[in-house]
């Protein structure tokens, strides 16, 4: 049997997802993000390769040939980490297989955009980004977003997380509105918002990225301070949508797919506030599929295969519970992660 792996790595969470051929998904995992704007080049290797031996665990125990691979990994795109990226796998991993690599946008354009021959996919989780397709063509990083939670400002769920801490802050300084945001803030802290600082420095992009339902939550109860906190993200995405379809051609009608976290759970909200926002020849959709599948999309074009209908068919059919997962669960904890993965220049 022939066999594809395909890896989507974020800032929350990477997937990897062995499949044979047919789409049919015969093991998935999950671990640490690797995103690569966000952790050290080290310990995303480090996880990567974690992922990779697993698979090929469970491929040679079934005497599976792994025919085509991909990693579409936040900043995988950013100076050289493509290059380190495949550098490093290609020889020790991937030696006899078609193997590419690059960003998550890529995943999120294969998912989002699947076969229009023009469209702009958003990534909306911990952090944001957007790919563009023209032509039939993804274009190479148009650097609209993709800078990381730090400095971007697309709607992402650490943007979110922010910007219910800042408009608790302002409601208990005086400097704003009253805001639900706060009281639900102190639950989820189990502590004033302000006492609960190190735990959300301590926690990082994650852990401000998951007080983003707060803010949704409190719109849904008709806070108007979480109202206009979407209503502010929203006119980001929306900017974003529109300047990438300026790479498109203004003129031309094109696929917008919404993809991530942000987008999957909080639709009906996001959708009719996007609507009115962006160019009228831009058609919204929110995927269905996980961003993995854009990945094995990639994956499967390495191995020579067409990602058809049947194909995506048997992908859905499997995703919960893949074939083989059980061999997966099987596998022993890597006791040690010690000396699995050497940077080059230390060997």
């Amino acid at each position: 049997m022939n066999g594809l792996i395909a890896i989507d790595g974020g800032g929350t969470k990477t997937e990897v997802v062995l499949a044979d051929t047919t789409g049919r998904v015969l093991t998935k995992k999950f671990y640490e993000g690797t995103n690569l704007n966000s952790v050290s080049h080290e310990q995303a290797m480090l996880t990567l390769v974690v992922g990779v031996r697993d698979a090929l665990s469970v491929a040679q125990q079934f005497d599976i040939n792994i025919s085509g691979a991909f990693f579409g990994l936040a900043g995988g795109l950013n100076g050289i980490n493509q290059q380190i990226i495949y550098n490093y796998f290609k020889p020790k991993f991937f030696s006899s297989t078609n193997f590419t690599n690059g960003g998550d946008e890529q995943n999120a354009v294969n998912v989002g955009v699947k076969n229009a021959p023009n469209g702009i996919a958003v990534i909306a989780g911990t952090g944001s980004n957007v790919g563009i397709k023209k032509d039939g063509v993804v274009l190479p990083n148009p650097q609209l977003s993709g800078w990381g939670y730090l400095f971007d400002n697309g709607g992402s769920g650490f943007d979110y997380g922010r910007d219910a801490v800042l408009a608790a802050k302002a409601d208990i300084n005086g400097t704003g509105a009253p805001t639900i945001i706060t009281k639900k803030l102190e639950q989820r802290l189990q502590t004033p918002v302000f006492d609960g600082l190190k735990k959300m420095y301590d926690g990082g992009a994650r852990f401000v990225s998951s007080l983003a339902p707060i803010v949704f939550d409190s719109c849904r109860e008709g806070d108007s301070v979480a109202e206009s906190i979407i209503q502010n993200q929203t006119n980001n995405v929306a900017n974003l949508i529109n300047n990438a379809h300026k790479k498109i051609g203004s003129e031309t009608p094109a696929v917008v797919g919404l993809v991530g976290g942000i987008f999957a759970h909080e639709k009906e909200i996001l959708q009719p506030m996007l609507e009115g926002k962006v160019d009228q020849n831009l058609t919204l959709t929110f995927p269905e599929e996980n961003q993995i599948y854009g990945a094995l999309m990639e994956a499967a074009n390495n191995a020579g295969v067409e990602a058809n209908d049947e194909f995506l068919a048997n992908f859905n059919a499997t995703y919960e519970t893949p074939v083989m997962q059980d061999s997966m669960v099987a596998l022993k904890q890597t006791s040690t992660t010690q000396n699995i993965y050497t940077p080059a220049g230390k060997a």
